[in-house]
């Protein structure tokens, strides 16, 4: 008996990554496709049913599809860079092809609903210790071709081959009393899942295809409940839809251009975005500032340089970074030596002439324009012309902080980087390109950000970008609903539960005691919107309706955010860490008399009823909408998909709303 052996593409690095997810978005009257060509489910099944032992070589990924090719195979032989998983549900989709029935045949129902539920990947040790695949290359002694054709010679010798077909296996070894044990292990996962209408109906069809592999009687009709869950979800799924939109949005708004062929770069850059050495800068050991220089070493750039005009402020921003790594060796990310080699390559200093020698620097000081001019013009006599000068505002004209470079000081380095809070979780980057930018900053920025982790997007020049440009509306409708008496004094958690119950990550007054509201408030001061506090007058540059609730909140009250324990909500550092919100009988006091005094200025007659949930999110979502249709025509963002990725990565957007703005 000889043996067969299934490798991927030939000098392909990857087995399979799976099917093309573009073709999910077609045309669904061509559903099916050529009926001469074989489906993916008939292509595992004859492996499975092949009379001689397949054995699979896997180098590289081997997912999705990809993956239960892999399952349907006698025998799994894998090198050390192979990676397995059955990212489907990420997508809104299950696995079509068996993965919902092979793989709890494999490793049991608690394991694979593990690994089809969370979407993950499996790294080849994983795979090992659970039994997916049978050895693994993991030294180059051998090829795991050649490997695999070692197994081929030992399976055509054993025969035997039904054993190895997971089609024959048996989930409940222990009959009936296993097939509720199952059923209870998958009563107690749906439970964890979210709900069907907010965006967990393919977590909850996996449940039910993985069910069936246990509770039918044959693998056949196991197939079935999974073939219709599968076409299901591909032809009705509106939440799949959204998924898969915000899949390619984010691949999208991650493209570099071209890769940078056509540019050319100094030496010093070239360098620095191969190797991550070369030396970087971050000035300002705040929060923001700390965060952005620990996403940096963790992405192994080395030397980091952290710079702030306080030894008070340094010790705390260097103190923070060492503990975020404690507790990255905590959680087992990385080990102590790493933690201690991450460490040694963070230069804390006062001292901002010892950037000179840095190929990067970011600026991340308090939101004021002047405070960052002075930087970047003292900056641009330290550093050497070629030196990346980026700036993390997130809302000042980068125009005016360019212009701060003497114009024979390459002001074409200059770019925003517009990290999210905090900045060493947040995903989200907005590139901001001023009138000087070269396509070189940009693209080295991209490389930058993709290195570190993030996502970046690539945005125009204007007031607050696209993000917090587009946030200012939405905030700002939230107070106009108190003044117009449309929610009551308590309706600070009932927009956020609105919002919430949408499917917003979190909700505005939850976001902005986050943010900090003292942090909008000195923003709005810049811009000259709130009233002088010696001449009690109306900030000069106010539009034709504003709110002045929450200046007061902080002027009047103090109620800063979070980090003070007041903010639109309170809090209590025994309730949830002090990050629990808690509504406010001073907020609510507050929100009832100044509304009142309002609808009493202005004449305002109450309405005839409050809104319902649905009222409310659409009158706060719609001026959002507005407003980033705006910054489209103005080309502030390149296209409507990076607004989507924006609002998913930096505001909470539901993945499976799908589009933000529906053009």
């Amino acid at each position: 008996c000889s043996s067969d052996l299934l490798t991927g593409g030939y000098k392909s690095k990857h087995f399979s990554a799976g099917a093309d997810i573009a073709e999910f978005g077609k045309s669904d009257s061509n559903v099916g496709g050529d009926e001469e060509v074989p489906s993916l489910t008939s292509i595992c099944n004859a492996i499975e049913q092949s009379t001689k032992p397949v054995v699979c070589a896997i180098r590289g990924v081997a997912l999705g599809g990809g993956f239960e090719i892999v399952l349907s195979s006698h025998y799994r032989v894998a090198d050390k860079s192979s990676k397995f998983g059955l990212p489907e549900v990420n997508i809104g989709l299950i696995p079509g092809a068996g993965g919902t029935q092979r793989l709890p045949r494999l490793i049991g129902v608690k394991r694979a609903c593990d690994i089809i539920l969370s979407g993950r990947m499996m790294n080849v040790k994983e795979a090992l210790d659970l039994g997916v695949i049978d050895a693994a290359v993991v030294n180059n002694k051998e090829s795991v071709e050649e490997c695999a054709i070692r197994w081929a010679e030992y399976a055509a010798a054993l025969g035997n081959i039904k054993s190895r077909q997971l089609c024959h296996a048996v989930v409940n070894k222990g009959g009936s009393a296993d097939i509720a044990k199952n059923h209870k292990i998958c009563d107690a996962i749906a439970k964890k899942l979210p709900p069907k209408h907010k965006g967990g109906i393919a977590a909850h069809s996996a449940i039910s295809a993985i069910r069936a592999s246990f509770s039918k009687p044959s693998f056949e009709e196991g197939m079935a409940v999974e073939e219709e869950l599968f076409w299901d979800l591909l032809l009705t799924s509106q939440q799949g839809r959204g998924l898969r939109h915000a899949f390619f949005a984010d691949r999208l708004a991650r493209n570099t251009s071209g890769g940078g062929k056509n540019l050319k770069f100094p030496p010093r850059i070239e360098s620095l975005l191969k190797t991550k050495v070369g030396g970087v800068g971050v000035i300002g050991a705040g929060t923001m500032g700390s965060g952005i220089a620990l996403s940096l070493l963790r992405a192994n750039y080395s030397p980091v340089y952290l710079v702030d005009n306080s030894e008070e402020g340094l010790k705390r921003g260097a103190s923070l970074i060492k503990s975020l790594l404690q507790t990255d060796v905590s959680k087992k990310r990385i080990t102590t030596e790493q933690a201690s080699k991450i460490s040694e390559s963070l230069i804390p200093t006062t001292n901002m002439q010892d950037l000179s020698a840095c190929v990067l620097v970011i600026e991340a000081v308090f939101e004021k324009l002047s405070l960052k001019q002075s930087i970047f013009s003292k900056l641009s006599s330290i550093v050497s012309d070629d030196t990346l000068l980026l700036s993390n505002t997130s809302t000042l004209d980068l125009n005016a902080i360019a212009s701060s470079i003497p114009p024979n000081k390459n002001r074409a380095r200059c770019a925003g980087m517009h990290f999210f809070s905090p900045a060493h979780v947040m995903k989200l980057v907005e590139i901001v390109t001023s009138s000087y930018t070269s396509p070189e900053t940009i693209y080295a920025v991209q490389t930058v950000t993709q290195q570190i982790r993030k996502v970046g997007v690539v945005v125009g020049n204007c007031d607050g970008f696209v993000g917090n440009r587009m946030v200012f509306p939405y905030t700002s409708e939230m107070v106009f609903l108190f003044e117009e008496n449309l929610v009551s004094e308590k309706g600070v958690k009932e927009i956020d539960d609105a919002l919430m119950e949408f499917g917003m990550a979190i909700g505005p007054f939850i976001m902005s005691d986050l943010a900090g509201n003292d942090i909008g408030y000195a923003i709005r001061r810049e811009k000259g919107l709130v009233r002088d506090p010696k001449t009690g007058l109306p900030g000069p540059n106010r539009p034709g309706r504003y709110t002045e609730l929450a200046d007061e909140l902080v002027t009047k009250y103090g109620r800063v955010g979070q980090k003070a324990l007041k903010g639109w909500y309170d809090y209590d550092r025994k309730i949830g860490k002090g990050r629990a919100p808690i509504p406010s009988k001073e907020v609510e006091q507050h929100i009832a008399k100044y509304a009142s005094a309002f609808r009493k200025k202005n004449m305002l007659p109450s309405p005839p009823k409050k809104l319902s949930k649905e009222e409310i999110v659409n009158r706060i979502l719609f001026p959002l909408v507005n407003e980033g249709f705006k910054i489209l025509e103005e080309n502030i963002a390149q296209r409507p998909s990076d607004i989507d990725v924006i609002y998913l990565y930096g505001y909470g957007w539901p993945n499976w709303r799908g589009k933000l703005l529906k053009v």
